[in-house]
């Protein structure tokens, strides 16, 4: 999400990314506020022309029509088909004529591989400083959408700063005890485990675009996001306890760690002691895994109130 630069400079840094990162894919959402400014004809065209000829593995109305289906597109087919951004754009700034020439959806379409953005994309813009109200939001809004594979879904967890309700909003703006920065406003979603063990807890839901204000906060659930993709199957043959020392056996956990499983691929640890159902605060986990018919693996996985583990296919 690019916002507050120049139209060109943004193209240019997207279209950087995508040289830099040629494996990646990237969906590029065009959005036109009417209440910032009118766009004239040329300007709209301006737009499209600088769109198609910047991009030159865009999908196009052609991929749309034959393989570009989203029920069974893999990463593995857009690389193979050699393309890496999908262009969508808002209606409003289509269904115009310039110099005798209409220009309606169909048409930027054909012409410019810019796509209808509600024809692939469904978002919700949940507007709220509150963590919880934000994580209730999301899971309300993949409930109502969860049989319709025909779009891509971006969840957004995005704090967005709220203006002062009244006295005490603006007394705490004033003297420290509230801010509007956006790094602010994210400790409480980002503090420990809050995101994570909701995205974790809800993992079988359809994630499918997630969005995150500060990645670098939150490494490990990106990894897993990214694991639940993975279509080897996890097999936790043998899980046990032990206290640190190695001496004591505390007791098998082989049947809790594979209800901790998700989509069968992914192991996701957030706090031994609770997810394991286990008195101990410190200790080590040995569990014997597999990954579909790969080579059994013997980990020790040493813990305490602080560990956090992820086991996936990456």
């Amino acid at each position: 999400m690019l916002k507050g630069g120049l139209f060109p400079d943004v193209i240019k840094e997207v279209h950087q990314f995508l040289c830099d990162y040629p494996r990646e894919f990237i969906i590029l959402e065009v959005i036109y506020d009417p209440n910032k400014h009118e766009m004239s004809s040329e300007q709209r065209l301006r737009v499209l022309q600088l769109l198609s000829s910047t991009f030159d593995e865009m999908v196009t109305q052609e991929d749309v029509n034959s393989w570009f289906n989203l029920k069974n597109l893999t990463l593995g087919e857009l690389e193979k088909k050699k393309k890496n951004i999908l262009v969508l754009i808002d209606d409003r700034i289509c269904n115009f004529s310039h110099e005798g020439t209409q220009y309606d959806l169909a048409t930027v379409a054909r012409e410019f591989g810019c796509h209808k953005n509600g024809n692939f994309l469904k978002n919700k813009w949940h507007n709220t400083a509150n963590a919880q109200t934000l994580l209730r939001s999301n899971e309300t809004f993949l409930e109502g959408a969860c049989n319709n594979c025909d779009l891509f879904m971006n969840s957004q967890f995005v704090m967005t700063p709220q203006p002062p309700g009244g006295v005490s909003d603006v007394l705490g703006l004033l003297f420290g005890g509230k801010s509007l920065r956006p790094v602010s406003l994210a400790r409480e979603l980002y503090r420990k485990d809050v995101l994570e063990t909701f995205i974790r807890d809800n993992a079988d839901n359809r994630w499918n675009i997630v969005l995150l204000d500060f990645l670098d906060l939150c490494p490990q659930l990106v990894r897993f996001l990214i694991g639940l993709n993975s279509p080897k199957h996890l097999k936790i043959e043998q899980a046990s306890v032990t206290s640190k020392d190695g001496g004591l056996l505390v007791m098998d956990v082989t049947e809790t760690i594979n209800q901790l499983k998700r989509r069968n691929c992914c192991l996701y640890l957030l706090d031994f002691k609770d997810d394991l159902k286990i008195s101990l605060n410190e200790g080590i986990l040995r569990l014997k895994a597999q990954f579909d018919d790969e080579e059994t693996m013997d980990l020790e996985i040493p813990f305490d109130h602080d560990t956090e583990y992820l086991l996936c296919d990456l």
